[in-house]
C-alpha cells in the first residue's frame, strides 16, 4: 500500500492545476487517471477568462509557454449572435493580447500535465479507480491494475461522472443543471474572419441552441451545437439533426460548408454546471472543476473554472494538512473560498440562460443594454482573466 498526504483523481486541467499547485506549495501527492496522456477529449475547444488567469497564478513561465504554443490560437473577439440581425462583439482592448484561445484539449491536457512536478507529483496515468474506501486514518483508493493508494485526503477531479462526487458526496445528476452537446471537426471551411473572431449563435427550437465555430491550429474547425439537456428531451429535440441542419441550409452558416468535409464521427458530451446544488466538500475529500459543477451555464466554457477550483482546492489543502485537520467542519470553508472566486460571473451566467429562453425578450434586453455592455466587459474580462 502507498501512503501519501493527497491522492487527486483525474488529472484534467482542474486535477493538473491542483497537482501544478500543491507542487508550488512543495507538497507530495500522487495524481491518478484512467487515461495515458496525450489522449482525446471530447470538447467545444475554447478557453476564456480564468484559463489565462490560473496560468498566470500557477508560473508565468507556463503562462508564457501556453501563448507561444504553436498548437494555440489566441483570438481578440467573439461574436455572440442573438438573431441573423443582432450580435455582440465581445473584444479585448487594444492592449492586450486575447479574449479567447482555441486548444484541442488532446494538446492543452497533455500541455498541462507535461508540466507536472517530477519532485513532488507522482503521477498514475492509464490506471482507472475501481473502489474508494473511507478508512479511519485516510481514504483508501483502490486502481484497476490492484494498486492501492491510502490518502489523508483526496481530490474529485475526475470530471461529471465523478466516482469521488458519487460515493463520497453522494451526488445526483441534475438534467436541469446539465447541457448536452455534440460536435465534430470539419476541414475546408471557408470564409471564416483572418482574425480568428469565435462564432457562437443562438439558433431557436423551442429552446435556445448554442452552436459554436472555433478555428483551430491545424486547420480544422470544432463545430458544436447544444441545450439544457431536460429541454432536449422535453422537446424532443435531435441534435445531431438540428446541427447537420444548420451547416446545410442555415443562411448565415451554410456557405462556409460548402466545400467542407468532416473528420471523424461525430460526439456527444455533458457539462454540469450545477454548482451550489451539489456537495464539494466532505471529510478528507474536495471537488473542483466539473465534478464541483463550476461550468458557466451560459458560455458553457468549465476549463478556466476548473483550473482555478484547483488552485484553491490546493490552497485548503495545504491548510488542512499544516492543521492535521481533514474533518468536513474544517473544510466547510472551501465551498465559501469557491463562491468568493466564482458566484457572482455563475449567478449572472444562469439568469442570462433563463432569460435567453424568451426569444423577443432577450434580443430586446439585449438592444437596450448593448452600449452598456461594451463599457462593461473590458474591466470585467481584466478582473477575471489575465
Amino acid at each position: 500500500m502507498i501512503k501519501t498526504d493527497v491522492c487527486i483523481i483525474g488529472a484534467g486541467p482542474s486535477g493538473a492545476s491542483t497537482s501544478l499547485m500543491l507542487s508550488k506549495m512543495k507538497i507530495n501527492h500522487y495524481i491518478v487517471d484512467k487515461s495515458t496522456f496525450p489522449r482525446d477529449k471530447t470538447c467545444g475547444d475554447g478557453l476564456i477568462l480564468y484559463a489565462y488567469k490560473s496560468l498566470l497564478q500557477l508560473d508565468q513561465n507556463l503562462f508564457k509557454a501556453f501563448l507561444e504554443n504553436p498548437k494555440f490560437i489566441h483570438s481578440k473577439t467573439i461574436k455572440l449572435h442573438i438573431n441573423d440581425s443582432l450580435n455582440v462583439n465581445i473584444k479585448e482592448s487594444e492592449d492586450r493580447d486575447m479574449v479567447i484561445t482555441y486548444a484541442k484539449r488532446f494538446d492543452f491536457d497533455y500541455f498541462l500535465v507535461s508540466h507536472l512536478s517530477k519532485k513532488y507529483a507522482n503521477s498514475e496515468f492509464g490506471n482507472g479507480v475501481k473502489k474508494i474506501i473511507e478508512l479511519d486514518d485516510g481514504i483508501l483508493v483502490k486502481l484497476k491494475d490492484g494498486k492501492e493508494i491510502l490518502a489523508k485526503i483526496i481530490v474529485g477531479a475526475d470530471g461529471v461522472n465523478s466516482i469521488v462526487s458519487r460515493k463520497l458526496a453522494d451526488n445526483k445528476p441534475n438534467k436541469k443543471l446539465t447541457s448536452t452537446f455534440v460536435n465534430a471537426y470539419f476541414k475546408n471551411v471557408t470564409g471564416l474572419p483572418k482574425t480568428n473572431d469565435a462564432e457562437i449563435r443562438l439558433v431557436y427550437r423551442k429552446t435556445p441552441l448554442f452552436f459554436y465555430v472555433f478555428p483551430l491550429a491545424d486547420g480544422s474547425v470544432n463545430v458544436s451545437l447544444g441545450a439544457r439537456t431536460d429541454l432536449i428531451k422535453k422537446y424532443d429535440i435531435n441534435l445531431l439533426d438540428e446541427i447537420k441542419s444548420i451547416i446545410n441550409s442555415h443562411k448565415k452558416v451554410a456557405h462556409k460548408f460548402k466545400n467542407a468535409s468532416i473528420i471523424g464521427l461525430w460526439r456527444g458530451w455533458s457539462i454540469p454546471f450545477d454548482f451550489n446544488s451539489k456537495k464539494v466538500y466532505g471529510k478528507r475529500f474536495l471537488l473542483v472543476g466539473d465534478a464541483a459543477g463550476l461550468t458557466n451555464a451560459f458560455y458553457k466554457e468549465g476549463v478556466g473554472t476548473g483550473m482555478m477550483s484547483g488552485i484553491i482546492c490546493a490552497k485548503k489543502i495545504a491548510l488542512s494538512l499544516e492543521k492535521g485537520d481533514f474533518s468536513e467542519s474544517f473544510l466547510a470553508t472551501y465551498q465559501n473560498d469557491l463562491n468568493n472566486e466564482f458566484s457572482r460571473l455563475l449567478r449572472f451566467s444562469h439568469l442570462m440562460v433563463r432569460m435567453a429562453r424568451y426569444k423577443y425578450f432577450f434580443a430586446s434586453m439585449v438592444l437596450i443594454l448593448k452600449n452598456y455592455f461594451y463599457k462593461k466587459i473590458p474591466s470585467i474580462i481584466k478582473r477575471k482573466s489575465y
